[in-house]
């Protein structure tokens, strides 16, 4: 499926627009979620949380819904697309950062710390059993952006509440020096959706006969990886930047002509 320059010009805006879409939608959910939920682990019980106000208790349904179809027909596209907190930390990003972080090089280093989403992801599962024990204790306050209830919540959450907003505002910090750290390096949903970068539908696919090898990608990518491959979130930015027009989107199991030959890359360069 070629994408023409016209085509090309325009995946930006459009993707711009959907992420700011979905923050309206999913940026209340997200705020409970992150520093008053009364759980443990935010978002995962929804459905069943004594704190009716939340707007979770009708979304979850529709979101886990939207999420396993997204992953199907292109993996990580709900990262790249419709995440509220990677639509944050691409507004961050816009801001100007040091030197030595504005085009990054990590290499293996980078590499390494990618696989702590998975050991996050785990610790999440494991967590869910042994800390949602509050399921009776809703914290409420004003209105649902009232401060004074994120301090209630953080005076009578426990250590582990207090750790988890810790590290979700860190997380979120880390972006005005590294953009979208926590989607590379934290994001236990993000570990989650990768699979569906190996089965779904639609990838990014790069034309070796027009690729130039410039390593202008990974080297410029919001997530720092090659088009196609595990933690790519299918932003498009790759396809408008490259200066030979290798890169495209394409259906995973359409027929190619005879001798053609995929260039998705199988792993990470």
């Amino acid at each position: 499926m070629s994408t023409g320059r016209k085509g090309r010009t325009v995946i930006g805006p459009i993707r711009q627009v959907a992420q700011l879409g979905s923050l309206a939608v999913l940026g209340e959910w997200l705020w409970i979620g992150s520093l008053r939920c009364p759980y443990g682990v935010p978002f995962m019980s929804c459905t069943h949380c004594p704190m009716r106000v939340c707007p979770g208790t009708w979304l979850q349904p529709w979101v886990i819904g939207f999420l396993a179809l997204s992953s199907v027909v292109g993996g990580r596209v709900f990262c790249g697309w419709a995440c509220p907190m990677g639509a944050i930390q691409d507004l961050l990003g816009r801001l100007p950062k040091f030197r030595a972080f504005r085009r990054p090089r990590f290499g293996r280093v980078d590499r390494w710390l990618k696989g702590l989403k998975y050991a996050v992801l785990v610790g999440v599962v494991v967590a869910f059993y042994l800390l949602n024990t509050r399921f009776g204790v809703p914290v409420r306050g004003n209105a649902d952006w009232s401060l004074d209830a994120v301090r209630v919540s953080w005076l009578t959450g426990g250590l582990p509440s207090q750790i988890r907003v810790v590290v979700i505002v860190a997380g979120v910090a880390l972006a005005l020096v590294v953009t979208r750290a926590w989607c590379r390096y934290l994001c236990p949903l993000g570990a989650l959706l990768t699979i569906g970068n190996r089965i779904g539908l639609l990838r990014l696919r790069r034309e070796q006969a027009k690729c130039k090898n410039c390593n202008k990608y990974p080297r410029e990518c919001r997530t720092y990886t090659t088009p196609g491959t595990a933690d790519c979130v299918l932003c498009g930015d790759c396809i408008e930047g490259c200066p030979s027009d290798a890169i495209s989107f394409e259906r995973r199991y359409a027929r190619r002509p005879r001798g053609s030959a995929s260039a998705v890359p199988a792993e990470e360069r």
